[in-house]
């Protein structure tokens, strides 16, 4: 069926036989590592939905990401062994992958541990594309830019990017995914007025805001009233990343209500 294509080959056992044939058979599994690829995608989505499991977009394209790095990794693995299979006998071929595991496990096992990782971060939401997170073990603070089966790409606050390896993240302060921030307000206040202070700390914590997710606390951190001043602190928790947007209002109301009321002086000075 096929005969007329025979002239167009090289020879059989040929240099550019076994090089046309280890072709093929990198993109045969090229294609296949592909298929597999999207239906392992497919079958996370799937398992996800009948969970009930909303997946967020960011999680979405890190699993992406990573099932992309596993899959393009052992496609590169079955295709050198099935050009390998082209030149070594079987039973040899076993005995070399078998040496070959045991010389891998002794002196590549930190990359062993960043490949085991990696295939952890993909079966656990730990943080996804975008996340900022601090990495404890290495003090590592920024946003994850890029996630493979081997390292984490996170950039740094100042701009510096991190490579951090699979293996060695063991602690992590996922700070996307916190509840809430803190916009906590210190005041000093004179003594003599720290009645009205307290009427207007009243009036302002009874209409916080939606973006404030509880009743703000009035405490008193060191638990003193002074001679002529007095600190007491506004505890306020807002929804997450809203604290800048929360603490500017609070202080302009306070400034406001404050001033109203003759607390505030020209002199004195407020946090």
């Amino acid at each position: 069926m096929f005969d007329w294509i025979q002239p167009y080959l090289p020879p059989v056992n040929s240099i550019s036989y076994y090089i046309l044939r280890g072709t093929l058979t990198f993109l045969l599994v090229a294609v296949a590592a592909r298929a597999i690829s999207i239906i392992i995608r497919r079958a996370f989505l799937s398992n996800a939905q009948l969970l009930r499991h909303n997946l967020s977009e960011r999680r979405r394209t890190t699993l992406r990401a990573l099932v992309s790095s596993l899959t393009n990794g052992l496609a590169i693995l079955i295709s050198l062994f099935l050009i390998l299979g082209m030149f070594v006998q079987p039973s040899a071929l076993f005995t070399f992958l078998g040496l070959f595991s045991a010389g891998l496990g002794f002196s590549a096992r930190p990359y062993v541990s960043d490949f085991l990782g990696g295939i952890t971060l993909l079966f656990e939401d730990q943080f996804a594309l975008g996340d900022k997170v601090e990495i404890g073990d290495r003090q590592v603070v920024g946003c994850v830019e890029r996630i493979s089966l081997r390292m984490t790409y996170i950039r740094g606050e100042s701009g510096e990017l991190w490579l951090v390896p699979n293996g060695d993240i063991r602690t992590i302060r996922n700070f996307t995914r916190g509840k809430w921030s803190p916009a906590s307000i210190k005041l000093t206040v004179p003594t003599t007025k720290l009645d009205e202070t307290m009427v207007v700390l009243h009036q302002i914590i009874s209409d916080p805001g939606d973006d404030v997710i509880e009743t703000p606390e009035i405490i008193s951190e060191d638990g003193e009233i002074g001679a002529v001043t007095t600190t007491i602190t506004l505890k306020v928790k807002a929804r997450y990343s809203m604290a800048p947007a929360v603490r500017e209002r609070l202080i302009t109301q306070l400034q406001a209500a404050l001033t109203e009321h003759h607390v505030l002086a020209a002199d004195e000075n407020r946090e």
